[in-house]
């Protein structure tokens, strides 16, 4: 295609460029509107219109804007490398070339090189960028677009920000809720429950609270085929449903807490219900999400203990189940060889690219070291107040707390025994009337200043480790071995091989 500089044509050929915003309120004109008056002032001056106008539908011009405008693109491509075929270009305002100044004088500049003029139809007038003048006028244009972009950009975002302020609601409708509206004036009147799918988010704040892993959460709700919080946006990835980050996604919004954000900082409380506890969500569900160690986990398939989570001494590898032959073969009367007995051992995975394990231990012997260790250190009294250390300002009043609690304890304890001997229990409930809120206050309190796993924390405050511990399902009990310890399996001593029974000495907690 000639350069317009070379092209014989005797008539003016104008082509358009064509751009609107996103226009909520009807207020601006829509590029079939810039079109038609364009197409009217063409007509006046006798050009002939380019058939194939520039176009960039719902974007913005502003350096605030987040989408690309990819025909304003292809205009400036088309002008530098002489493809743009046209003697004039034809803007319906200023504005809808650009509001950024620097965009505007690149265009200026590649229009006069190009011997290009600039009609601007609200303007009614046509531009040479080779006249000083008309250069001079085009560049206040477009210093002014910048500036009143720039104040529109101010004021939305304090609009928006005393919008966060007030607990307002901004955006879609999220998951969970519905908006009544009122039906004349058609206003939000209150956001309420949506039940089938706030059902959703509080079953899974339950399970994850309860020790299930978000795989198997996802998985559940794809098999009751309940459609998913959002729709993929991607086509190969339509048919996966629910995912676990998708479940990670929902529950991590401070939203579902009844809490309002702008800029992913919490400013008030939303003007909606709450469909997750705000306390539990800040204090248990957030930190277990975003625990490190959670991601590399998915223990509620597992069928063992410590698969996965015990690790060899030597290589420091994993160990996973195994099954091993008990005793000697035994045949039946008609010479047929009998079923074998056998147990299960933890066994070395080795290096990788490297052949054989390095270590072995029954499954039911390190089961008990580390069940044993364990429960003994969350029995210690100052358990609480040792973990998660940071400074000795922490540390003391942690200690303080703890102190306090078992103080209160051993408080009613005492009441407990004298009302029992004078037979009269109203004394013990007044005083655990009294006492308990304060006990419970310190117990939160404390959870505040201890980083780990709240599975764990509920079960040290529990007044009976080893009760507690006992009722709790597989999933959950790998869970807290997994947040304390790391245990290593040594290989046996040369002094205790032959032994049977138990060896302690065989195993490092690994305490964290």
């Amino acid at each position: 295609m000639q350069n317009q500089d070379q092209r014989p044509s005797k008539q003016t050929v104008a082509r358009e460029y064509l751009r609107v915003s996103r226009d909520r309120h009807g207020t601006g004109k829509s590029p079939d509107q810039q079109h038609n008056e364009n197409m009217s002032a063409v007509a006046k001056r006798g050009w002939k219109l380019h058939p194939q106008p520039y176009r960039d539908d719902d974007r913005s011009a502003s350096k605030y804007a987040t989408r690309a405008r990819e025909d304003f693109r292809r205009l400036a491509d088309d002008l530098e490398d002489g493809r743009f075929d046209a003697d004039v270009l034809v803007l319906w305002e200023s504005s809808r070339g650009s509001r950024r100044t620097g965009e505007w004088v690149n265009l200026i500049e590649l229009c006069e090189e190009r011997g290009v003029r600039v009609l601007v139809t609200t303007h009614g007038r046509e531009y040479d960028p080779a006249n000083a003048r008309d250069r001079r006028s085009m560049l206040e244009d477009a210093v002014d677009s910048e500036y009143e972009s720039a104040k529109s950009s101010e004021r939305i975002r304090r609009d928006v920000r005393a919008a966060a302020e007030q607990g307002r609601v901004h955006g879609k409708n999220l998951y969970g809720y519905r908006r009544v509206y009122d039906e004349k004036s058609r206003l939000l009147k209150h956001i309420e429950e949506e039940p089938d799918q706030a059902k959703i988010v509080k079953e899974a704040a339950r399970r994850v609270l309860a020790g299930e892993s978000l795989y198997a959460i996802a998985k559940s709700f794809n098999k009751l085929h309940v459609p998913p919080r959002r729709p993929s946006f991607k086509e190969h990835r339509a048919h996966l449903g629910w995912t676990p980050p998708a479940v990670k996604s929902m529950l991590l919004t401070a939203a579902y807490a009844g809490k309002r954000q702008h800029r992913g900082e919490i400013v008030a409380d939303g003007a909606w219900p709450a469909l997750i506890d705000p306390e539990k969500w800040e204090q248990k569900l957030v930190p277990l999400l975003n625990n490190p160690a959670r991601k590399k986990t998915n223990d509620w398939p597992a069928k063992h203990l410590l698969s996965g989570i015990a690790v060899c001494g030597i290589c420091g590898s994993g160990t996973r189940a195994g099954k091993q032959n008990l005793g000697k073969k035994k045949y039946g009367e008609d010479g047929g060889q009998l079923p074998r007995e056998h147990y299960h051992t933890y066994l070395c995975h080795g290096v990788p690219g490297k052949s054989g394990f390095h270590v072995a231990m029954k499954e039911e012997h390190l089961d008990v070291v580390v069940t044993e260790l364990m429960l003994a250190r969350l029995e210690r009294p100052d358990f609480l107040a040792l973990l998660g250390q940071q400074d000795h300002g922490v540390d003391d009043e942690r200690q303080a707390l703890i102190d306090r609690i078992e103080k209160d304890r051993k408080y009613l304890e005492e009441v407990g025994v004298k009302a029992a001997q004078r037979n009269r229990p109203e004394i013990l409930f007044d005083q655990e009337d009294l006492v308990r809120p304060r006990i419970e206050e310190a117990q939160k309190r404390l959870e505040r200043l201890t980083a780990t796993d709240p599975l764990v924390l509920d079960l040290a405050a529990s007044g009976d480790v080893r009760s507690a511990w006992n009722t709790l399902e597989l999933v959950s009990k790998r869970r807290v071995i997994r947040a304390l310890m790391s245990p290593r399996i040594s290989p046996v001593g040369k002094g205790s091989k032959g032994q049977t029974g138990i060896n302690y000495d065989r195993v490092d907690p690994g305490w964290h």
